[in-house]
């Protein structure tokens, strides 16, 4: 998987907007004395003591150090694999694959400041390197850096379609940069374009067809379109492939609100939120809907399951209440 994966939710009241879709200190030489020793590749890695790497293998060269790293990931050790990666580094400064991979471990952990200069690093070395576009594409599209994110997802697709013959996703292979279909389907997505979105979500599903967050970001277009079926199934089907995928059970519970389906829609939203703030999301897409008596019912659950004063429930049923009101004192006339 890229650097990152996106998802869909909706606006404030029912938890959702655009969420969207990686690492740590060195060690491991060969003898105390080289253990003593730092270089400027050092502030890449922040982790265990460099002690625990003693007695590995070192690396002949770059690409095998590389290779060593992205073993250290398959066994799920982020640690020794940047280790591996700084270590290709001292080896050849000018490994954009290094590079490149730290920058994705720092970005799945949250040190967004570390993988942005690893990330460029890679791509003053290599500008077209399609992995490092992707991942400087998925790292602006997080903070709504729109332009920014489409520049460098576009470049990382232009870079992919040389290889092959456009709009034919079954002869994409898993090399290509399923972060860049998925992350400009998502924006195509904001921009109204689902006819766009869905359309790389294909490519992507082509791809990995195993790509939860693919599914959730389909879903969700279709969801945009008021396709209830469509969105439900790729819900269903990405927390077929991710049980614990907490924005999938988020949206699969929306759209079983759509359609008045209340109880399964309780049943999702509970899996990942309070009673409380379940029944007052069901409430909003009531409200959305022009149920208003149902809304009425699910805001005044919602304050009553609520431990505490339930704010934003409060307004959501007095705003209810006065649409309620309002309709009520037009039909008298």
């Amino acid at each position: 998987m890229g650097p990152n994966s996106f998802y869909l939710r909706h606006p404030r009241n029912v938890g959702c907007t655009l969420l969207l879709a990686a690492m740590l200190t060195l060690g491991g030489c060969a003898s105390q004395q080289e253990q003593n020793k730092t270089s400027a590749n050092d502030a890449f890695y922040e982790g265990k003591p460099m002690l625990a790497f003693t007695g590995l293998p070192m690396a002949k060269t770059a690409q095998e150090g590389v290779r060593m790293g992205d073993q250290a990931l398959v066994r799920g050790d982020g640690d020794e694999a940047l280790y591996h990666y700084v270590q290709a580094l001292e080896l050849d400064p000018r490994s954009a694959d290094a590079y490149y991979r730290i920058g994705q471990i720092h970005y799945r952990r949250d040190n967004e400041k570390l993988a942005s200069l690893a990330l460029r690093s890679a791509l003053g070395i290599a500008p077209e390197h399609v992995g490092a576009l992707t991942a400087m594409g998925v790292l602006h599209l997080k903070h709504n850096r729109y332009r920014e994110a489409a520049s460098y997802l576009n470049k990382a697709l232009d870079k992919d379609r040389a290889r092959f013959a456009e709009d034919l996703a079954e002869r994409y292979d898993s090399s290509s940069p399923i972060d860049a279909y998925n992350g400009l389907g998502v924006m195509a997505d904001l921009e109204g374009d689902t006819a766009e979105a869905q359309r790389l979500y294909a490519i992507a599903l082509a791809i990995r067809p195993d790509a939860a967050d693919v599914h959730n970001n389909l879903g969700y277009s279709y969801y945009l379109e008021s396709r209830w079926q469509d969105a439900e199934r790729e819900f269903r089907r990405a927390l077929d492939l991710r049980s614990d995928y907490e924005q999938a059970w988020r949206n699969l519970g929306l759209v079983y609100a759509r359609q008045q389906r209340y109880l399964s829609a309780l049943h999702a939203l509970e899996r990942v939120m309070e009673s409380a703030k379940a029944h007052n999301d069901i409430g909003y897409i009531c409200m959305l809907d022009g149920r208003y008596q149902m809304a009425e019912y699910y805001f005044e659950q919602a304050l009553t399951l609520s431990p505490v004063f339930y704010p934003k429930a409060k307004e959501n049923l007095v705003y209810v209440q006065r649409i309620k009101e309002a309709m009520a004192q037009s039909a008298g006339r």
